[in-house]
């Protein structure tokens, strides 16, 4: 589809809040947020990643300070199925946890080919992101930033160049620096990096789309 045309970059923004009461759609043993949050993500870099090579491209994952709250890794595999009951702030968490081990994945990955970072908008009230779930963003919260606001957050990742020198720091704030590694120590975990970046195949045989 893309031929010759370069894909000078990659913007990963789909997310929702919702709740792992139901089971996963089309037959999947994961919750829908899962899939949304990561999964058709990460497959989709798969598909891209001969251009994404080919074209030096950048990819932006766009994540959350919401990343710090997942204190235990051991729960994610039984959390995140479809039907679990989890609640929609821990799934959030846990999604966006997830999410950012696989930029860590892809990093490693793409290392001298790509350049990958995350990128956090802030607390944006008003794009819908809570429709499914129970916490709402009041633009009276202390930290909430308006919509426009937020997306400069995020337009500031396309241009960014002062990256840091440590490969791992790659977590850009809403208020254009780079996050300390010690923020999201958690997701530096090759071994649960690995474990959360499963191959195209497995990804196409588990969900049917072989």
């Amino acid at each position: 589809m893309l031929g010759h045309d370069k894909l000078d970059y990659l913007f990963l923004n789909a997310a929702q809040n919702k709740s792992a009461a139901e089971k996963g759609p089309f037959g999947s043993k994961w919750c829908e947020s899962y899939i949304v949050n990561h999964l058709s993500q990460h497959y989709l870099v798969h598909l891209l990643r001969n251009k994404l090579v080919e074209s030096q491209s950048r990819i932006i994952f766009v994540s959350s300070g919401a990343v710090r709250n997942v204190p235990d890794t051991s729960v994610l595999a039984k959390d995140l199925l479809g039907g679990a009951g989890t609640k929609d702030m821990t799934i959030y968490c846990e999604t966006k946890f997830v999410q950012l081990l696989n930029a860590h994945w892809w990093r490693r990955q793409l290392k001298g080919s790509a350049t990958v970072l995350a990128v956090s908008p802030g607390l944006i009230p008003g794009t819908g992101l809570g429709r499914h779930g129970s916490f709402q963003i009041t633009t009276d919260m202390p930290d909430a930033k308006s919509i426009a606001e937020g997306g400069s957050n995020l337009l500031r990742a396309f241009t960014v160049s002062d990256f840091p020198s440590d490969d791992e720091q790659i977590f850009f704030t809403s208020w254009g620096e780079w996050w300390g590694k010690d923020v999201y120590q958690n997701t530096l975990d090759q071994q649960l990096q690995d474990k959360w970046s499963p191959s195209k195949e497995q990804i196409e045989g588990e969900e049917g789309l072989a």
